[in-house]
């Protein structure tokens, strides 16, 4: 069960704080989680407010993904880019 557990991958998505993405936030995790949360090497997706104005997905402590916060968010290719990681790391 150890070896296991040491696989599973924590993507967590960061967001500027005090802002309007935390909403966006939530949607891509739901999208996420949709997406990924019945993959073995996922453990879970979590959200990060950040003081930084960034809005960011990290598998790891990894950024994978990152996009202008100002701008629309597209949450597919937040999707896409944790896929792609997490296949890196199998």
């Amino acid at each position: 069960m150890q070896n296991l557990r040491e696989r599973m991958a924590e993507i967590a998505i960061e967001y500027a704080s005090g802002s309007r993405l935390r909403s966006e936030a939530e949607t891509a995790r739901r999208l996420i989680d949709s997406y990924l949360g019945d993959r073995s090497d996922v453990d879970r997706v979590t959200l990060a407010p950040s003081s930084e104005s960034v809005f960011c997905v990290s598998v790891e402590g990894d950024r994978i993904w990152c996009t202008d916060p100002r701008e629309w968010i597209d949450a597919v290719e937040a999707v896409t880019a944790a896929r792609k990681r997490l296949s890196e790391l199998s």
